[in-house]
């Protein structure tokens, strides 16, 4: 009977070591998992690949500005829309539908700047968004809106994560292939994409000759201007512009 005994003691202390084992083991996974999610909610970092380049980019919150709207917010987000790069023409021009469902009333023209890799022809559909992406060379872009693979729409680019660190030189060439193949905007058209097309939105490529009715103003070159103006894009409606106050000084002289 002392036998017995001895062997049942030894066959409960293998069995609740087995169960202790199992037990470290499994609070140790859900350790890992709390601390990836952690980890992921606190910084959600998404790898992409931008200007033909891989990269890893942060998708930060998009920062509650107030676009110049023509219409009301809400009617903007209500439509869908067909978006249309003329490689020509360096433009790019947004259609919504009519009331035979047609994409045939142009809603939005933005000067651009496409680049080498840049398709040439072909209808792509809008997925990721980023408000900050890393792109080749070093180099940071705006409201960034993935096109198809590495094609972008995205802002003229930052030598930093910082929006007073433009390269005004790249704006200045706004409406010229220079890009490596994203397809460069204003900030204030890349955020219009950002905020207005959903994922799904078709993107069509082409060059054909047409006329513009884009105003000339839109085409400001900001290189002579001074190191606090021309470091940030003219367009951005973040409240930290510069451009803003200078506005509002010089609003009688260009009146």
């Amino acid at each position: 009977m002392k036998k017995i005994g001895f062997i049942d003691k030894k066959k409960i202390k293998t069995i609740m070591q087995y169960i202790l084992c199992l037990l470290i083991i499994e609070a140790s996974i859900v350790g890992i998992g709390v601390v990836k999610i952690f980890l992921s909610n606190k910084n959600d970092a998404i790898s992409v690949i931008t200007e033909s380049s891989n990269v890893n980019t942060t998708q930060l919150e998009n920062e509650p500005y107030t676009n110049n709207a023509k219409i009301h917010i809400e009617d903007y987000k209500a439509l869908s829309y067909y978006i249309k790069v003329n490689l020509k023409t360096q433009r790019v021009t947004i259609y919504t539908t009519d009331e035979n469902n047609q994409y045939s009333i142009p809603v939005k023209k933005m000067i651009c700047s496409t680049g080498i890799s840049t398709p040439t022809e072909g209808v792509f559909e809008l997925s990721d968004k980023f408000s900050w992406a890393y792109l080749a060379g070093n180099v940071y872009g705006q409201y960034a809106t993935r096109i198809t693979g590495p094609i972008l729409f995205h802002s003229v680019p930052y030598t930093s994560h910082n929006k007073s660190s433009l390269e005004y030189w790249e704006f200045d060439k706004l409406g010229q292939p220079v890009s490596l193949g994203c397809v460069r905007l204003t900030v204030e058209d890349a955020k219009w994409i950002f905020d207005y097309c959903r994922r799904g939105t078709k993107v069509e490529f082409y060059s054909e000759d047409e006329e513009s009715d884009l105003q000339e103003e839109l085409l400001i070159k900001i290189s002579d201007y001074s190191d606090e103006l021309r470091c940030w894009d003219p367009t951005d409606p973040d409240p930290k512009n510069p451009w803003i106050e200078y506005r509002e000084q010089n609003k009688g002289e260009n009146d």
